[in-house]
């Protein structure tokens, strides 16, 4: 087992940039004039040889390179490792820091002074309402911070945050702010991402007629997501209707990321939801072995729950389909259920 070298400095830049490694190591590795160029090109220099060997054999990364000169294709190579192994120090990070939750009254970043005088819930949310928010970016007080995200990768929250402002719902939701994403407002990169999400929403209208519980899981097509399962369950609770989707990480990444939870709670009285939330769960390796055995419906409480967004206000409920699928961003399985058109290569099996 090698162990990589990354400058110190470099790390740092990498854990608070919104952008991320995957899109920014090579872009910083080519600007000589950047004030990381130096770290980051010794940081690719010191990646030892053996370690490129694997990434040569790499079908991805033969796709990608297979044809370009050797002295070419050994650059992507390093500039591979080095995206690789910062993503795993930032996403181990970012998980230490969410567990602190749970013995820290004010995590990060809440600890700043330029959010001091805003209150955190029990829950380790703040209201969306106190930020400025542009491109996915909230705005406060000469800062830039972001929406957790609800995947490893950094941009996942960009579309849930478009979601919860396009469905007129900033004043009522409260949001889990990221906590290493973060930086003075006006050197924050702004990021605009263009993606198809359309279909007919979820019809909402019939969920009052759910007369029983139903559930069911879907396992991953080889061409979609990366996951373990998805579970997705009906369950009724007196004059409640609740739906509860998620999406398990394998068993082997849950160092580096959480399950996507989503719960919907539907009133048959009012015919409109009363509550909706985003969730990652953090597992450990025993209570991951607990989770694959029973749905998502029966798990109760195992594994330590991070709230990313909550609701608690009555909202109408096709709003629910467009947050639902921002949120589960590359689960095609959970875009399927909400009514967006998939293709069916896209699509997993039923288990």
């Amino acid at each position: 087992m090698y162990e990589i070298w990354i400058d110190e400095k470099v790390e740092s830049y990498f854990t608070a940039s919104p952008i991320g490694p995957l899109l920014e190591v090579g872009r910083v590795a080519r600007k000589e004039d950047h004030p990381l160029f130096k770290g980051i090109k010794e940081s690719f220099e010191l990646v030892p040889s053996d370690v490129l060997v694997p990434v040569f054999a790499d079908d991805k990364f033969r796709g990608l390179y297979g044809n370009v000169g050797q002295e070419e294709k050994e650059w992507f190579a390093r500039e591979w490792v080095i995206i690789e192994e910062l993503n795993r120090r930032i996403r181990r990070r970012r998980r230490s820091y969410l567990l602190e939750q749970y013995v820290e009254s004010r995590p990060a970043p809440y600890d700043e002074p330029e959010l001091a005088d805003i209150a955190v819930s029990t829950d380790g949310l703040v209201p969306l309402a106190e930020f400025d928010v542009e491109e996915g970016v909230l705005l406060r007080n000469g800062r830039a911070y972001s929406i957790l995200p609800s995947t490893p990768s950094e941009n996942s929250s960009y579309w849930v945050t478009r979601a919860l402002l396009t469905g007129g719902l900033q004043e009522r939701t409260w949001v889990r702010l990221d906590p290493l994403i973060k930086g003075p407002a006006q050197k924050f990169s702004r990021m605009a991402y263009r993606m198809l999400w359309w279909g007919p929403p979820l019809l909402w209208k019939d969920v009052g007629n759910i007369a029983r519980e139903s559930f069911g899981r879907w396992a991953p097509s080889s061409l979609g997501n990366k996951s373990e399962f998805t579970d997705f369950a009906w369950v009724i609770r007196g004059d409640e209707i609740h739906l509860f989707l998620e999406e398990m990480p394998k068993r082997n990444d849950i160092s580096i990321a959480g399950s996507r939870y989503f719960h919907v709670i539907f009133s048959k009285k009012e015919e409109s939801v009363l509550h909706l939330d985003g969730a990652i769960r953090l597992y450990s390796e025993s209570e991951w072995d607990r989770r694959k055995d029973v749905h998502v419906h029966r798990a109760g409480k195992v594994g330590k729950r991070i709230k990313v967004f909550r609701i608690d206000e009555q909202i109408q409920p096709d709003v629910v389909s467009s947050l639902g699928g921002t949120y589960f961003v590359w689960n095609y399985d959970v875009s399927h259920f909400f009514g967006a058109s998939v293709p069916s290569s896209l699509l997993g099996n039923d288990g």
